[in-house]
Formats: C-alpha cells, structure tokens, sequence
C-alpha cells in the first residue's frame, strides 16, 4: 500500500470532477442547455453489462427508465451513480479536445490526458482471446496508443459495431488483465486534485456556476444547513482508491484529497467500505482532522 501526495495515480471515477467543470462551463457559456434532450439508447451504446457494479442500470432504474432524458440527468448519471455510458457519452458531447484544454485553465500541471472510459473494457478482448497476451500487449503500449485505440472503440460503439466485443469483454477481465488496464487510465497526484477542488469552489466557478456544480455532484445530499457547498467524487478499480471534496462554509472552506494504491488488491477492498466516512470526518470534524494531521506528520 502507497500513500504520497507527490505519488501519481492511476484515476478512477475522479477524473469525472473534470467533466463536470467543463459541462457547467459549457451550459453557462449557452453552448447547450440543461433540459436538452437526450435518447437513452443512444447512450446505451456506451454501456457493456456486468463491468461498471450496476451504476447505469441503477441511474435509468432511478429516473423510471424513459425513453430520453436531460442532458442535466445524463450528467447526475455520471456523478451521482458512477455511470461511465453517461460519462462518455458528455465526453463526446464537450469535446476531448475541450476538456483537455481545460486542465490548463484549472492548472493541473500533472495531469494526464482524459480519454473515454468504457472502450478500456474492449480492448483487451480486441487485442486477443487470451488474457495473458491481451495483458501484455496493454503493458507494451504507450499510453498514447493505447488512448488512440481507445477512441477508435468509442467510434465504433457508436455506430453499434462492437457487439461482439462486447459480448466477450466480461470473460477477458482477470485481475492481471484489470492491472493493466487501471494502468493505462489517466494519472494524476493527490495535490493535484486537493489544489483543483479548492480553486473550483474559490476562483474558477461563479456562483451560479457553483450552483449548478453543486447540483451535478453528491452536493445536496450531503451537505448541511448551514454549508454553502459540499462537493465530494469517490472511486474506486481493484487496485487504486481516489477522492476529493471540497467544503465550504461562509469563509471557511476546506478541500481534501486522498488517493492510495494496492498493487496485490489485498486491503483495498474493506478499505473503500469506510473511505466516504473518513474523508467526511476529515471536512466535518476538526478535531478528527487535527489527529490526522499529527498522525501523517509522526
């Protein structure tokens, strides 16, 4: 097990915190708007069953399952549920090139470039039928390539030629296998993400702007009242855990970051049971927040 804030990490569903700045932006600016509509098959096409824990079956099952929804439910999809179709599918809507643009804006200086999420699962089942070689393969490409080929998937799941990848994508993820693909996602530092959360709540979003963030993310279920923003993303693969939250409260506000990895996958799992209460704990409670401070130093 790693913890080091100057450590880069493979990211997990925090990456979608980038997403959902640029969607906000993109709705303020007027380049569309949040009750556009969207048909959910469409974005089923982004969607491979049994690899993503049930997040976008459980985000349609929530909103009765229609025909089409807003394009501010594709984005609580994303945020509330976890759901990597919704993610995607507002990838392609902002733009790649849009949202990598941004990490300039928002000074993520150790940033990977952000690609789409879903095709990650096909390509192992693209490369080979063996797990072993499909693996090695992923290891011994670049990430370049390997985020090329990624796209070139995305591209193809939207024209519905990837059935029979995905028909086989579920038997190809051993635990060797997802090493290599979590290897393969964006990475990124604790600092990073700690400084992002704090610039999003204090310099980079009006407060209409934050509004709405607020409304994207976990904010309102969360927050109490007398907060005036709590935002918080979570996520998880076999072998990283990531988090950040930002909290603010009149002039006070505090953002915490905290990634750790586990090449065995030996502790992650019952670590990620208590990881929401304890950073909670760690915006919440002073005193708890305090001991933790002096436990990380000593």
């Amino acid at each position: 097990m790693t913890l080091n804030p100057d450590d880069r990490f493979p990211l997990a569903s925090t990456v979608k915190i980038i997403i959902a700045f640029n969607f906000v932006r993109m709705v303020e600016n007027d380049k569309f708007s949040i009750s556009e509509k969207v048909n959910v098959n469409y974005i089923d096409k982004f969607f491979i069953k049994n690899t993503d824990g049930g997040a976008h079956p459980a985000w349609k099952n929530s909103i009765n399952n229609p025909n089409e929804v807003s394009l501010l439910e594709v984005a609580k999809g994303m945020m509330h549920f976890s759901s990597n179709a919704c993610t995607d599918y507002l990838m392609s809507k902002i733009g790649l090139d849009v949202i990598n643009e941004s990490l300039k804006t928002l000074q993520t200086n150790k940033h990977d470039r952000i690609t789409y999420l879903t095709p990650s699962v096909l390509i192992p089942v693209y490369l080979s039928d063996k797990k072993k070689i499909a693996a090695d393969k992923i290891k011994s490409m670049s990430l370049s390539s390997y985020q090329e080929l990624s796209e070139e998937l995305f591209q193809k799941m939207a024209m519905d030629n990837c059935d029979s990848l995905k028909e086989k994508a579920v038997q190809m993820l051993d635990r060797k296998v997802q090493y290599a693909t979590s290897e393969k996602l964006p990475s990124s530092t604790t600092v990073d993400y700690a400084d992002l959360m704090c610039k999003l709540g204090k310099e980079l979003l009006s407060i209409k702007e934050k509004e709405l963030f607020n409304e994207v993310l976990i904010g309102k279920s969360i927050k109490d009242d007398q907060d005036d923003f709590f935002w918080y993303r979570g996520g998880a693969t076999l072998f990283v855990l990531t988090s950040a939250l930002y909290r603010e409260r009149g002039d006070h506000s505090v953002s915490v970051s905290l990634f750790m990895r586990d090449d065995k996958a030996g502790e992650i799992y019952w670590i990620k049971n208590i990881l929401n209460s304890f950073i909670f704990s760690i915006a919440t409670d002073h005193d708890f927040r305090n001991r933790v401070k002096e436990l990380a130093v000593n």
